[in-house]
Order: C-alpha cells, then sequence, then structure tokens
C-alpha cells in the first residue's frame, strides 16, 4: 500500500486547558520521520466524546485504499469516566467492547499486590481492558491498558496507545512500528542517523545545518530530536548518496562525538570483544546500570554494579582510602580513579565506570557547583581516565543525562582501542 498520509492526535482536556504539555506527538512525528513516513498535522482534542468522533470522521473521510490515512492517537483509554476512545471508536467501527486477556490478567495481579479485590471495581476495570470487537491488540509491556488498531474505512487506520509516555513509547516500538510496515510502504526515501553527544538542537542547526546547500535546495530533508545527553538527526533523500554525503559531513563535523545507536552498539562491542563490566554509582543511584540492563542478554557482559551514595560506602566497600575523601572530597577526580579502579577488582570485570557528583537542589560549593560531575572508566591494562563535566540540569535530567554520558564515554575509548 502506498505511504499514508499522517495526522497524530493527542486527547486530554488537561492538554487543551494547559495544564499539561503534549510531549506525545513530537515524540511519534520524530520516530515516524525516521521510519519513512511524514506527519502532516497534529490535532488536539478535549475529553469530548461528539468533537473526537466528528474529527475522527473528518481526518478519515477522503481515504481510498490508493490514499491511505494513518490517524496516531494516544489518551482517552484508562478507567475513568472522561475516557472515551474505546467508546468512540467501537461506535466508528461498528464494534463492542471485548475482554483482551492479557491485559485483564495483569490488572487482577495488579490488584492482588495492592490486597484489593478485583470485583471491588470490576465496571470501570473492564473498560480499561477492552478493545472493540473489530481491531488488532497493541499490547501494553509497562501498563494496564492495551492499544489497538482499527480501520475506520477502507484505507483509513487509527491506531490508539494510552497516553502515558513511557506506556505509549514501548507500545510504539513493539507493537505499532510492525503493524506500519507491515500494512504501509514508507515514503521512496533513503534514511539513516547518527546521535550526536552533548549537542544541542540549537547549535547544530545554527554552526552546521543552516550552511549545507543540499538540504536548503531541497535534495534532501532533516529532523532533530533532543535526547537524554546526545541529539539524535536524521536524514532523508530519495538519493541514497545524498544521505551518505550528508552522514560523512556529520561526522568530519563532529569527530568523535558521533555514534550510531550507541544502545545496541555497546553491547554488540562488548559481546564480540567477549568483556566485561560493572558500574560504581553515586549520584545517578544506579542509572548507568540500569541502562546497561534494560537490554535483553545483558547478563552475558554485565556483572554488576554497587552504588556507593554515601562516603562510607565508598570507604568500607568500594575501598576508597580515608585520605582521598578528606583529602579531595567525594567528587573528585581523584576519588572517581579509585572507584573505577577498586570497583573493577571488587566486581572482577574488564571494564568499570565510575560516577560521582552533585545532582542538587543542594549541597553545591563555591569550587564545586551543582551541576558537577565526574565519570571515571577503567579498561584492562589501560591507565584509568576520568572526565569532568558541568550539566547544570535540574536533578532528574542531570542524573539521566550523565547516566547516558557515561555509556558513550566508555563506549568512545573502547572504539578508539579497536
Amino acid at each position: 500500500m502506498n505511504s499514508p498520509r499522517v495526522t497524530v492526535i493527542s486527547t486530554g482536556s488537561e492538554l487543551t486547558a494547559g495544564r499539561s504539555q503534549d510531549t506525545n506527538s513530537s515524540w511519534i512525528a520524530n520516530e515516524l520521520f525516521g521510519l519513512g513516513y511524514s506527519v502532516e498535522r497534529f490535532v488536539v482534542l478535549p475529553d469530548d466524546p461528539k468533537l473526537i468522533r466528528d474529527e475522527l470522521k473528518s481526518l478519515s473521510s477522503n481515504a481510498s485504499a490508493e490514499h491511505p490515512v494513518l490517524l496516531v492517537m494516544t489518551g482517552g483509554l484508562g478507567p475513568t469516566e472522561d475516557d472515551y476512545t474505546l467508546e468512540v471508536v467501537c461506535e466508528l467501527t461498528s464494534s463492542t467492547p471485548i475482554l483482551n486477556e492479557k491485559a485483564h490478567d495483569r490488572l487482577q495481579a495488579l490488584y492482588r499486590l495492592r490486597g484489593k479485590g478485583f470485583e471491588e471495581a470490576l465496571t470501570t476495570a473492564l473498560r480499561q481492558v477492552s478493545i472493540p470487537s473489530k481491531s488488532t491488540a497493541l499490547n501494553n509491556s509497562t501498563g494496564i491498558a492495551p492499544g489497538f488498531w482499527s480501520e475506520l474505512q477502507q484505507g483509513a487506520y487509527l491506531a490508539c496507545m494510552p497516553g502515558v509516555p513511557k506506556e505509549m513509547t514501548s507500545m510504539f516500538k513493539e507493537e505499532l512500528v510492525p503493524l506500519i510496515r507491515k500494512q504501509f510502504h514508507a515514503g521512496e526515501l533513503y534514511s539513516d542517523f547518527l546521535l550526536i553527544w552533548g549537542m544541542s538542537e540549537s547549535l547544530f542547526q545554527q554552526e552546521f545545518i543552516i550552511n549545507l546547500d543540499v538540504l536548503k535546495n531541497g535534495k534532501a530533508v532533516w529532523g532533530v530530536a533532543a535526547k537524554k545527553g546526545y541529539i539524535r538527526v536524521t536524514y532523508q533523500s530519495e538519493d541514497k548518496s545524498v544521505v551518505d554525503e550528508l552522514i560523512q559531513k556529520t561526522k568530519e563535523k563532529y569527530t568523535g562525538l558521533c555514534t550510531g545507536d550507541l544502545f545496541e552498539d555497546f553491547p554488540k562491542l562488548l559481546s564480540e570483544k567477549k568483556l566485561t563490566i560493572g558500574t560504581i554509582e553515586s549520584c545517578t543511584g544506579g542509572l548507568a546500570a540500569k541502562i546497561l540492563t534494560d537490554r535483553a542478554g545483558s547478563s552475558e557482559y554485565f556483572l554488576g554494579s554497587v552504588v556507593s551514595y554515601s562516603n562510607l560506602i565508598k570507604e568500607n566497600i568500594v575501598g576508597v582510602k580515608k585520605e582521598t575523601l578528606e583529602a579531595h572530597g567525594a567528587v573528585s577526580i581523584e576519588t572517581a580513579t579509585e572507584m573505577a579502579d577498586n570497583g573493577a577488582k571488587l566486581l572482577g570485570t574488564d571494564l568499570a565506570i565510575s560516577i560521582t557528583g552533585i545532582a542538587g537542589p543542594g549541597g553545591g560549593t563555591p569550587t564545586k557547583k551543582v551541576g558537577t560531575v565526574f565519570i571515571g572508566t577503567h579498561i584492562k591494562g589501560q591507565k584509568t581516565e576520568v572526565k569532568e563535566l558541568f550539566l547544570p540540569f535540574k536533578r532528574d535530567l542531570f542524573r539521566e543525562v550523565v547516566a547516558a554520558t557515561s555509556l558513550y564515554i566508555m563506549y568512545n575509548r573502547l572504539r578508539k582501542l579497536a
């Protein structure tokens, strides 16, 4: 089937009232762009069944087999009275709500964990775990409510997903992308991407993108999305050589800062070299270890972690010298070095990442401000290196950026040794 005209729809009165910000739409558009599909428009709707129904009918009215429409909608799948997505789609597709067994089992398990009887909330709970009878379920691996894929009329397809970003992103990647690829051909475009670490969207555009004639004359299109500690840059063109040239120019401009999909490439590198790794973390509280173990099969290379949040643990468990902590402080090159070296011995790994910093909002000093962090990388047979960074972000973002960046720093060292 031809490439579809795509609209992304976010529902929720909290969005239209300005109480919450719609982050789902831009994320979805960026992911679709990377797959070769361009979004025509964004639509934000309140929790009003008539408005939702009328908008879906209008957007799908001109669809046909030759000119398909794809509507990607988030929100309205919960158990409360203002969640209308199931009701509206059932009406538009002449369906009835049917129980999704997988979601039903998850909901029952949740109620058991809470020590509550499932029957106490049966009426509202069943709405949350039901889908239209004329639809395909999109399983929810991180929450309760399933999504679903429906055909509103010939050539008009609707994907409904939860509004909770964590649930939506997992469902999109795991369930929706395979369906979209099966149903539609992407535009006749060649696409490729790079991650650029420590870069901002605005700076990248100002110092690089704005000077590229191949983008000015329309021979290629580009997109960029800010992530935790890096930006993801995607190029598309009908001419593969144009994309290859853009990728090469980007690598030349940002030598050492560019990677492919680090979160896939780093584990592959560890497996290929048969290297083991562990983390000794302070301010990130184990987030670097979490990223490493998010991937299935991580037990092949990841052996363990120590969250040495206090100086007592740094000294008594990790083996950082008391004199080092007294002379230089917990947030220092010296402490990060000993954390990495001693951590590798403690865990019995070839590689070790150490992280010690000031996440804030308190704890800063005139010489070591909130946002200061030291990241150490121990590689067996090599001298341990420590990088000092200053990342003046809010606490949660600081921790996430530091954790992801620590993996990049280790990966960058390893690939230079290859």
